[in-house]
């Protein structure tokens, strides 16, 4: 789809400082150079583009943003991380659903880099079937005493704040379902051990035994899982943008490689069979790239569509996880390597297929609105 000229000057922007002022990553950056790295970003504007000027961001529309967020993860996927999640990814929670007083007090420290918000939403038996969670929110008067868990809470080891999902009643039923701000000190919260993921990320579980959060932290109490979820689907297409800068990044390491490498006596361009996995995965990248932009374009007119975000779900991880591999495959024993980043592009997107709800799912949901139909997943 054609971009609009401010579009293109956006992306162009994001391009340009990507180019000039990160280095390009071939792992996800932590400790020190993580922080120096977000003040980086901070200082060029680049925390917060979603978010309002009051709050240090930039007010861009969804769909800018998520042009931005695709150019910095084609050089550094941990700076395009870092701006999606402190745009439409979890600073989104508090941007649409927290007070003013919880956005002054949060997004300001967002946007300059200097805090960091976690998502705690999947638990041990509550992953898919994110409804079953059980994680409990009672009411104690003045605070709420959160007790349960939540699993493979990425970037939890850096993060200040967390948005956790919990039942504020006991009917069983999605109406219970609230969001509240537990902040890393919190009496009674503990942040497991550091676990690595196939990518390198780092994920922890979170353990709550009787901790005491304010009434003051909490974002959406009852009837709250729907506004949960419509944040949720700006949360997923930021997601998508980074596994697009991401393969993007692999193919532009695949086109220089295949013009360079020789073997028989020439290029390997110069044969057809690799020819043909070039133009396959062109046509893969912008198949995916039309089909994220839809979806982030209906989103950013506040028309948003549930079946547009699927779709663009479903697509994108498939290919990014086919061109990611077929860029191995041309690069043979270089890209097998961990000398060279094309493995662990591979390992990056392989997450799509499964964060932000797994492709099985997504797949179920569009035929349920396909078919009109509900399924129901249970005995």
């Amino acid at each position: 789809m054609a971009l609009t000229e401010t579009q293109q000057s956006w992306r162009e922007v994001a391009r340009d400082f990507a180019k000039r002022k990160i280095e390009p990553a071939t792992e996800w950056l932590e400790g020190e150079k993580f922080w120096a790295n977000a003040k980086n970003l901070a200082n060029h504007g680049f925390l917060g583009l979603t978010l309002p000027e009051e709050y240090g961001g930039m007010n861009l529309a969804l769909f800018d943003a998520l042009l931005m967020i695709e150019e910095l993860c084609r050089v550094c996927p941990t700076s395009g991380r870092h701006a999606y999640h402190a745009s439409m990814g979890i600073a989104s929670f508090i941007n649409t659903l927290g007070t003013e007083e919880q956005k002054q007090k949060y997004l300001t420290k967002v946007t300059s880099g200097e805090l960091f918000i976690a998502l705690g939403m999947s638990e041990p038996e509550a992953g898919s079937a994110a409804t079953d969670m059980k994680t409990s929110a009672v009411d104690e008067g003045d605070y709420y005493r959160l007790n349960g868990s939540k699993v493979f809470i990425s970037d939890a080891h850096l993060a200040d704040v967390f948005v956790v999902y919990a039942r504020f009643g006991n009917s069983g039923r999605t109406s219970d379902i609230g969001a509240i701000l537990v902040e890393r000190d919190t009496p009674g919260f503990t942040v497991g051990p550091d676990e690595e993921n196939m990518s390198g990320e780092i994920q922890c579980t979170l353990y709550f035994e009787d901790a005491i959060v304010p009434k003051k932290n909490v974002l959406a109490t009852n009837n709250a899982f729907k506004k949960l979820m419509g944040v949720y689907n700006g949360v997923r297409l930021g997601y998508l943008a980074q596994t697009m800068g991401i393969t993007q990044a692999a193919f532009d390491r695949t086109i220089e490689h295949v013009k360079q490498r020789k073997q028989f006596g020439k290029e390997i361009c110069e044969f057809q069979g690799v020819q043909w996995m070039i133009s396959n995965m062109y046509v893969q990248l912008e198949a995916a790239r039309t089909l994220l932009y839809r979806a982030g374009e209906a989103a950013s007119d506040n028309k948003p569509d549930k079946n547009a975000v699927s779709v663009a779900k479903i697509f994108v991880a498939e290919a990014a996880q086919e061109i990611t591999d077929t860029c191995i495959q041309l690069h043979g024993g270089y890209g097998f390597s961990k000398q060279y980043p094309l493995e662990w592009y591979y390992r990056c997107v392989r997450s799509a297929s499964i964060a932000g709800g797994t492709l099985q799912v997504h797949k179920t949901m569009l035929a349920a609105s396909v078919l009109e139909r509900k399924f129901n997943q249970r005995k």
